[in-house]
């Protein structure tokens, strides 16, 4: 969830820019990443929820 400033979120492949209350919702399995492209600070929410699958390998981002 974007709080403040634009935030660009790119998930399999795909690029999605967030600016202030949009949001994202994705499978954390698929290759993500995020970054302020801004010259601006911007601020986001993040939420993180366990997989329902658990024949898929979990990995920590923290």
């Amino acid at each position: 969830y974007c709080l403040e400033g634009c935030i660009t979120y790119r998930v399999d492949g795909q690029v999605y820019r967030l600016a202030p209350g949009d949001s994202l919702i994705f499978e954390s399995h698929l290759p993500h990443c995020w970054q302020n492209e801004e010259d601006t600070p911007a601020r986001m929410l993040l939420v993180l929820t366990p997989t329902d699958d658990l024949d898929r390998p979990v990995h920590r981002h923290f």
